[in-house]
């Protein structure tokens, strides 16, 4: 109903909102948000977070603009993306796991080290004029569909099914639900933890790709907001930040309402600037009727 809402309001302020150029555009502008916030709804289940996850896509997408800068080849590039985002992904994992610090602050370390890593190895220079090969992933079309639906559909479908229908799954919502009752249940905690930060990091590794592929060159200022934009839709879609609850359609249709808000308030003639001052708004929002809520119940 909230999309239905935002969509009737913007479609009145602007005839260009739904022609078919723009939906598309908002759709293609989702695709590597959307695979960051499948790892990130999982986390959140988990009871964890990741504030760095920009940074892990951050460095992911300058190692796939290096490596293609040194001609190497698209498999080969495809693999350093996704190593270096299950890498990354697993350390953030195993500092929690193994230090019990606060998810929120050891990845708010770690986020800072991602954002120096990516200024000395660019040295605050764009990477630009990337081969455009993987760029059919996000901007092509399959049988007249766009073929970020298509990617949208796999990780989706693959993260529906590991939550839902496998056992490591019913090891994630028991984590999320009651940390300690699931240790003394005999669940592996901290593996668990590792692999579901890794997934994340892999994730990340996945939109760097798209990312890439999508603009063909990698910004000094990659990653800046997407991190506050996954935890966001994560929570709009309806996850709690307690953990034990999430939607993984819920978070994709949180990802829908921040990227059709930001494609709005463009057409309307808002500043940019405005962009993070609404989505950090809903946040609060949402976390202070989550915990009203939470309140009156117990």
């Amino acid at each position: 109903m909230a999309l239905a809402v935002l969509c009737a309001i913007f479609a009145s302020q602007s005839e260009f909102f739904l022609s078919e150029r723009n939906l598309t555009t908002i759709l293609r502008n989702s695709v590597d948000l959307s695979v960051v916030c499948a790892g990130m709804t999982i986390v959140i289940i988990l009871g964890g977070i990741d504030v760095s996850v920009g940074g892990i896509l951050a460095v992911s997408a300058v190692l796939i603009g290096r490596a293609y800068q040194y001609g190497m080849p698209d498999w080969v590039v495809i693999l350093v993306g996704l190593g270096a985002g299950a890498l990354l992904g697993a350390m953030n994992g195993a500092i929690i796991a193994k230090t019990r610090v606060p998810p929120i602050v050891a990845t708010l370390g770690t986020m800072y080290i991602f954002i120096a890593v990516l200024f000395l190895v660019i040295g605050g220079v764009w990477i630009s004029g990337l081969p455009n090969t993987l760029s059919f992933l996000v901007l092509g079309d399959f049988v007249g569909v766009p073929a970020g639906v298509f990617v949208i559909g796999l990780v989706y479908a693959f993260s529906w099914l590991l939550l839902r229908r496998t056992p490591w799954g019913q090891r994630v919502v028991a984590i999320g639900c009651d940390e300690v009752a699931a240790r003394l249940v005999g669940i592996q905690v901290d593996r668990t933890k590792i692999q579901a930060y890794a997934l994340l990091g892999l994730f990340a590794g996945i939109a760097a790709i798209l990312y890439v592929a999508r603009l063909r060159n990698v910004e000094v200022n990659i990653g800046t907001n997407i991190a506050l934009e996954a935890i966001a839709a994560t929570i709009l879609g309806g996850a709690n930040i307690r953990g034990g609850i999430g939607s993984l359609i819920g978070t994709l249709m949180g990802v829908l309402f921040i990227k059709i808000t930001q494609n709005g308030l463009v057409l309307i003639g808002v500043s940019s600037l405005w962009e993070t001052v609404v989505i950090g708004g809903l946040l609060i929002v949402v976390l202070i009727l989550d915990a009203l809520e939470t309140r009156r119940v117990s």
